[in-house]
């Protein structure tokens, strides 16, 4: 029976999302206006848009037989190969399709970067260099799906090769640079838990994307999926002129983004535009500006035009605006347009009237462009006094001795190579130190038989397996009393803002942060382990106070949680934040109410979790939470108020 062969879901075929597919569209045409992050829940098509992009991609010319895929028209950026055959005369070419390369979340940094060549160094006894995906990458799109997931160590190889469009491997005996210019496109799941501002800033352009709401549409979706599953070819050949015709499009949009003019008004607009919304450095006014040329080209125009800033503004500006731990959502369009006006205009600001609001400050979130752009400002919300820093606790919390974070030994294959050590005799590893192995080899070559066809014989003592390292993460549980005791208001909303302002750090650390409240009979998970500030901002609007306090129910609880969190990552750090007068009421399954809060704190002393007891009882404060610190092995911490800062404060000293 023969194979089906594998077809890819058409571009054009795709429903509604047209914001999405913009972006996509102003890369293919111009690759400098930097890649584009995908943000929104799952199930939204940002894969398929991605993977369906390659299909209509134009073909691109290439030397022929480089591993690099260098263009023919560019020797400035080509590889030492290439210039090296140049000086033998003109160098062949040949035209191939563009190319997605997928970086998987579980890639190793030798797979990203390229590493030895392992067979061409055991039979001809020389050092050669062995691509990665950054080499197959190159005047390609680099897509890595769940980008938010990916390893640190990964990201700063990235966020290196994306600045300076070369890749340059310094390890295993060799030293190896080559071109890798590509489109960074990556999707996220919000709920996931975000990326590092550096990471954030590199992609040119951000789409937030949401599920279609219409009905019609939502019938529409399921039809054209159902046809494709049931016939793939049949469903592609439906779509090929529509497919061809984008394809020709793009092409021409190709050719014309050069001649494009963008006026010195229009630039001045965009100047303008992102000194009202204060994002960091240039980047924004240079992507917005190739943007602009990439839409205008894509429509058939050979000028830019306000139409076109205001067509790409909101997906240069979302990600760079400075934000604060509770975002608002976007407005309309209508503040966005007249801002782009009074830009191209030069109105002065203070013709905009005294109740007019900035792009940036109290309240404005990531993607409340076009709401910070209207002529009212909006309230101050009740934890912009807590300030954001970048000093987080949770980093102090892993140093060493010699003031680095803490790491671990990975044994799954990720993380990045420190060292060599000799591999176990009769164990077999897939993490295999050829550097190391090589060497220690070649000390003994005098003492052995050459083996046909080796250049080195390699016996198993030679062999040494690759030690790797990845930083530690940490999971931090608030515990707090929402009993009706006196001051619980004011402790729920201290509490809320300290999860918020820890999560602002955790996110950039792979920290997770959860809230743990008890009251009345029991306690609840009103926040599970996450590094989400969207998911955090969603759970805990409104926390309710009152009742009884099962102050064992909580410590129970909370120990729960961290067991969890340390079954799923035995790396992880666990700390328990206990926000508590001490005095506890309800006891577990009827038992009485103080003997079950101190086993549970001996519990707690005897799990190895870090504690911190935070007694919140104020000048009422008695002896209990003090007692209740001691039994549990943990640091005792009086404040003298439940205000917001001095918690932030206390959190981020003591862990």
């Amino acid at each position: 029976m023969p194979t089906r062969a594998a077809h890819t879901f058409p571009f054009s075929a795709i429903v509604g999302q047209e914001t999405l597919k913009r972006a996509l569209l102003l890369n293919a045409v111009d690759s400098r206006v930097g890649g584009v992050l995908i943000r929104g829940e799952k199930g939204t098509a940002k894969s398929t848009a991605v993977r369906a992009l390659a299909s209509i991609l134009p073909p691109i010319d290439v030397v022929s037989e480089c591993r690099f895929g260098c263009d023919p028209g560019e020797p400035v950026v080509w590889c030492d190969g290439c210039r090296t055959r140049r000086d033998s005369g003109p160098l062949p070419k040949e035209s191939r399709t563009s190319r997605i390369v997928d970086l998987p979340v579980s890639a190793t940094e030798d797979r990203l970067v390229g590493t030895l060549d392992f067979e061409v160094a055991l039979k001809q006894g020389e050092r050669a260099f062995h691509p990665g995906l950054l080499a197959e990458a190159n005047r390609g799109i680099l897509y890595v799906d769940e980008v938010n997931l990916l390893d640190d160590h990964l990201v700063d190889t990235l966020l290196d090769a994306a600045a300076m469009g070369v890749n340059t491997v310094e390890r295993e005996g060799i030293s190896h640079s080559h071109p890798a210019r590509f489109i960074l496109v990556g999707t996220m799941n919000p709920e996931e838990g975000d990326i590092r501002p550096q990471l954030l800033d590199r992609f040119g352009l951000c789409v937030e994307v949401e599920a279609i709401r219409e009905p019609e549409a939502r019938v529409e979706i399921m039809r054209r999926r159902h046809a494709f599953e049931e016939d793939p070819g049949g469903f592609a050949r439906t779509w090929a002129d529509a497919e061809l015709e984008l394809q020709t499009k793009l092409k021409h949009a190709r050719l014309r983004v050069g001649g494009v003019k963008v006026n010195e008004e229009i630039l001045y607009a965009i100047a303008d535009l992102s000194i009202r919304a204060q994002v960091d450095g240039h980047r924004a006014d240079s992507v917005m500006s190739r943007a602009a040329a990439a839409n205008a080209a894509l429509e058939g125009r050979s000028e830019a035009t306000l139409a076109d800033i205001e067509s790409v503004a909101h997906l240069v500006l979302a990600h760079r605006l400075r934000r604060t731990p509770l975002a608002k959502p976007p407005a309309d369009t209508d503040t966005l347009r007249d801002a782009l006006v009074r830009a191209l205009t030069r109105e002065p600001d203070d013709a905009r009237g005294a109740g007019s609001a900035e792009l940036s400050g109290p309240g404005v979130g990531q993607s409340s462009i076009f709401e910070a752009l209207a002529t009212t400002a909006e309230p101050a919300s009740p934890f912009d006094s807590v300030s954001v820093s970048l000093e987080s606790a949770l980093d102090r919390t892993r140093r060493s001795i010699r003031g680095k974070r803490q790491e671990t030994i990975a044994s799954d294959g990720g993380g990045r190579y420190v060292r060599a050590e000799p591999a176990s005799v009769g164990v077999t590893s897939s993490d295999i130190a050829v550097d190391a192995t090589i060497r220690s080899a070649a000390m003994r070559q005098s003492e052995r038989p050459a083996t046909e066809g080796l250049a080195i014989t390699v016996a198993p003592a030679d062999l040494h397996k690759k030690v790797r390292t990845r930083k530690v993460g940490a999971c931090i549980v608030l515990c707090v009393d929402a009993s009706g005791s006196m001051g619980a208001a004011s402790r729920m909303e201290a509490a809320k803002a300290a999860a918020l302002e820890l999560l602002v750090d955790a996110y950039q650390r792979r920290d997770r942060v959860a809230l743990v409240t008890f009251r009345g009979e029991s306690a609840d998970v009103v926040l599970p382990p996450t590094a989400s500030i969207e998911l955090a901002n969603l759970k805990l609007r409104s926390l309710p106070t009152g009742g009884a306090t099962p102050l064992a129910s909580g410590i129970v609880r909370s120990l729960e949680l961290l067991e969890e969190e340390i079954r799923r990552n035995s790396d992880v750090v666990p700390w328990l934040m206990l926000l508590t007068d001490g005095r506890g009421n309800v006891g577990l399954e009827g038992g009485a109410g103080a003997d079950d809060a101190r086993s549970a704190a001996a519990r707690l002393k005897e799990s190895g979790v870090h504690a911190v007891v935070i007694d919140t009882g104020g000048s009422l404060s008695s002896n209990a939470a003090r007692d209740l610190a001691r039994d549990a092995g943990a640091e005792y911490v009086r404040l003298r108020t439940a205000d917001p800062t001095e918690l932030v404060r206390t959190l981020r000293s003591r862990v």
